[in-house]
């Protein structure tokens, strides 16, 4: 009965001083709105990032021909070699033990042309491993199979935006679609993908067989890449055992550079992965100035309300109220202001991250136990900045408080 009578004269003290109490209620909204939006953000980056290792596999090794360095967790090439061939592919794909299946790849930005359209788009040569290994799937159609990637036959499969710019609301499967003006029959279409790691369109590419692309498109005897899928667990000893195969091959071994470099795909997204935490947690520190920035106007209005209040404080003690129940009101009233800021602010803080993700194509993820974080921390900073002057109206000497009113 006695906190329910404490809180409702609290309640009705803060209602009373609306006009002042208002300016701090918006205050803690704030911190709180920063809160719950940018952590959103945050979490929707390493959501984003998950589905990326997700999509991509995690037992993925990529063979690139010159040397590769990671430079804020993706990997950059800083050579252009022509040592790779598809010999080199055939050969980790049969000496390796920890690989389940090989396929070479190499790919080159050209023109398509349908029925007077024309676009531009990367056209991919590789093997029919390729859709294990980059977890691809045919939405409409078939993949090519083997037979016709010996025979470099003219086939092609398309993904989803090449369909889009092409063709439009045009079914693709078997019309002829010419590649730098070689003519392609269309045999299949693949399912989205969305963009990778690097922020390139997945589904803005042309997948042909590799000899055909080799010959026909590209004329030229080298590849770019060997994709390898590693059996569980042992992606890391793939790493060692591909780079020992290139070398004996390569004679890279005696005292010379590598010229070519493997990656384990997953450890780089994986780095990717903590980039994001650190940006989430960065994000919530900053959020959390904005909020003790709301906790100094609990402060400066509780102060405001005590030195106006004496008279109050005053008849109260001397009507009785100790000053543990005095302490409890203005700790009380700081909570309710708290409390409605907290409201407020998870309120704006759903409606920011939402239009972030609306506007400007930000991978949101709302989390109740973010926003019941902010709640908490919103009413401790309430409390923590009213608790000084609580104690400063609960020590009012109630004489000379009614003597100087």
């Amino acid at each position: 009965m006695r906190a329910a009578r404490t809180l409702r004269v609290a309640a009705d003290s803060v209602w009373r001083q609306r006009r002042r109490t208002w300016p701090a209620a918006v205050g803690i909204s704030v911190g709180v709105a920063a809160l719950v939006s940018m952590v959103a953000v945050g979490q929707g980056t390493e959501r984003s990032v998950v589905e990326k290792i997700e999509a991509m596999g995690s037992s993925l090794v990529v063979v690139s021909a010159g040397q590769t360095r990671v430079i804020a967790g993706r990997p950059r090439q800083v050579g252009n070699l022509t040592t790779l061939t598809l010999d080199d592919a055939r050969a980790l794909g049969e000496g390796c033990p920890s690989a389940l299946a090989a396929a070479p790849a190499q790919s080159r930005k050209l023109v398509l042309k349908w029925d007077g359209v024309s676009s531009s788009s990367n056209v991919v040569g590789t093997s029919a491993e390729v859709l294990a290994i980059r977890n691809l799937r045919v939405e409409r159609g078939r993949f090519f199979d083997d037979a016709e990637a010996r025979g470099a036959l003219r086939v092609a499969v398309l993904g989803p935006t090449v369909v889009k710019n092409v063709y439009g609301g045009a079914d693709p499967l078997g019309t002829t679609l010419r590649i730098a003006n070689v003519p392609f029959e269309v045999v299949g279409v693949l399912a989205a993908k969305g963009l990778d790691s690097s922020g390139n369109d997945q589904d803005d590419q042309v997948v042909v067989p590799i000899r055909t692309a080799l010959r026909r498109v590209f004329n030229l005897d080298y590849i770019a890449n060997v994709y390898l899928t590693a059996a569980p667990g042992r992606a890391a000893g793939l790493v060692d055992e591909a780079a020992t195969v290139l070398r004996e091959r390569h004679r890279g071994g005696h005292g010379r550079p590598d010229d070519f470099a493997v990656q384990n795909q997953a450890d780089v997204l994986e780095a990717e992965r903590s980039t994001a935490e650190s940006f989430t947690f960065l994000l919530g520190a900053v959020s959390a100035v904005a909020l003790a920035i709301g906790g100094v106007g609990v402060l400066a209005v509780m102060l405001i309300a005590v030195r106006e209040r004496v008279r109050e404080v005053g008849l109260r003690r001397a009507l009785g109220a100790t000053r543990r129940e005095i302490l409890g009101q203005f700790v009380a009233e700081a909570l309710f202001i708290g409390a409605v800021g907290a409201v407020l602010g998870v309120a704006l803080g759903t409606a920011a991250g939402l239009a972030a993700s609306g506007l400007g194509g930000w991978p949101v993820v709302f989390s109740a136990r973010a926003a019941a974080l902010a709640v908490g921390v919103s009413l401790l900073v309430a409390v923590g900045f009213g608790a000084v002057p609580a104690r400063r109206a609960a020590g009012v000497d109630p004489a000379t408080s009614l003597r100087s009113a």
